[in-house]
């Protein structure tokens, strides 16, 4: 059956995955953000009280990860991710009947822990399984299902709230997450293209490789997760990406709070959020056509410096006029870095190991992503106000983006030799 439709049936994976990472924003910290004033206002509590539970999600996440990633290379992340998504939903619209705190650290906790240990690592898994040669375009497409989801979801979820209370926000997103997840899921996804008689990028014979051994996206070589820990490239990744989760999660959960204590209208503000996560869109797909055409240690490298001058433009915004510059000026090269997150791992170890090799990293990621919102909070409401911390992950940025030019690609051809000899 999939070898007779008129294209490539990882275009399918692609189209599947970009529904499952619009999705996964519902649990998103622009989207939690929109809840944070309603829900903290009506119980008393502080904003650290709230991201509190965020983080703790986040880091049981990361830790279910360990078991989830190597799954997801054998089994495939069919019936994984409509599982995931059919909790999921449970979870957002059981807020609505939120009475106590552990109710609610309870609901958060669980929900969180779905898309970070299951939902936020399968695109790059996934997509890097049916793609070598037009892998750049394929997580760019599958990726934009984020930033199409960060575009409407807040602005969705603060409609439901201005007209009928936030609890009613959380059942309207909690029953639109069961309604565009788990009917794809569950029919269109298979593990990866030799499973139904084809081959990566839909071609009709196997990919030859070169002796240079150079980590590329054109190369099917891969390595598994053992020999890749055993790289320097690994770890200078890992510390690079880590750092984008840590200062993007504390940036994307406090934006509408901080816009809006700039005097903004949560109207205008959720639009912002809106132009925002449009314009990372079109980033997005810019990235990932340069991403076949340059290698992803420089342009990654690149655009994490350039969005470190973003992020120190955050805290000079005191208007309208300054939230939209800065939703332009920030969200192009931003909307890159998410897909490039993904594909960073495939172009340099291969596709063959990525859930095994993502079970190990997602922990480490996660924890720092849980990490973002809690210290921004705190430093919050420690000080009455985000200019520090504005300043401080704009500086985590830049050592990011210097950090992942040392990232030298290791030599795959090499390694699967020694490997094959029993050297290693």
């Amino acid at each position: 059956m999939h070898k007779r439709l008129p294209f490539y049936y990882g275009w399918i994976i692609v189209l599947t995955m970009s529904i499952v990472t619009m999705a996964q924003t519902a649990e998103f910290n622009p989207v939690l953000g929109v809840f944070l004033k309603p829900i903290t206002a009506e119980f008393g509590w502080s904003r650290a009280t709230f991201a509190g539970a965020i983080s703790i999600g986040t880091i049981t996440g990361g830790l279910l990860s360990i078991l989830i990633g190597p799954l997801l290379d054998k089994i495939g992340p069919r019936w994984i991710l409509f599982l995931g998504f059919f909790f999921m939903g449970w979870t957002i619209t059981g807020l609505a009947f939120v009475q106590n705190l552990w109710h609610f650290y309870g609901l958060m906790i669980s929900s969180r822990t779905i898309v970070s240990g299951i939902i936020a690592m399968s695109v790059g898994v996934v997509v890097s399984k049916w793609f070598i040669e037009k892998r750049g375009r394929a997580m760019a497409l599958a990726s934009t299902g984020t930033r199409i989801g960060n575009s409407f979801m807040p602005l969705y979820v603060q409609t439901l709230i201005s007209a009928r209370g936030w609890r009613i926000g959380a059942i309207g997103l909690g029953l639109l997450t069961w309604a565009i997840t788990l009917i794809p899921t569950s029919i269109f996804l298979r593990r990866q293209p030799e499973d139904i008689g084809l081959l990566p990028d839909g071609k009709k014979k196997a990919i030859s490789t070169n002796e240079s051994g150079e980590a590329s996206s054109i190369l099917d070589v891969s390595i598994g997760a053992k020999d890749a820990i055993r790289t320097h490239a690994f770890y200078y990744i890992l510390f690079a990406t880590s750092s984008l989760y840590y200062g993007g999660a504390g940036i994307n959960f406090n934006l509408f709070p901080f816009l809006t204590d700039q005097g903004i209208d949560p109207g205008i503000a959720v639009r912002v959020l809106t132009v925002w996560a449009l314009v990372s869109a079109c980033g997005g797909l810019i990235v990932g056509v340069l991403a076949e055409k340059i290698h992803v240690r420089y342009l990654m490298s690149f655009i994490i410096i350039v969005v470190s001058v973003g992020i120190g433009l955050l805290s000079l915004v005191n208007s309208v006029r300054g939230a939209y510059f800065f939703a332009i000026a920030h969200g192009l090269p931003w909307g890159g870095l998410p897909m490039l997150q993904q594909l960073v791992w495939a172009d340099y170890f291969g596709r063959e190991s990525q859930g095994s090799i993502r079970g190990i990293t997602t922990p480490v990621q996660m924890v720092m992503n849980a990490m973002g919102p809690l210290t921004t909070t705190l430093i919050f409401d420690a000080t009455g106000s985000y200019e520090t911390i504005f300043r401080i992950f704009a500086l985590t940025f830049l050592i990011a983006g210097f950090v992942l030019l040392a990232a030298k690609p290791p030599n795959l051809v090499e390694i699967t030799k020694r490997v094959s000899q029993g050297t290693t």
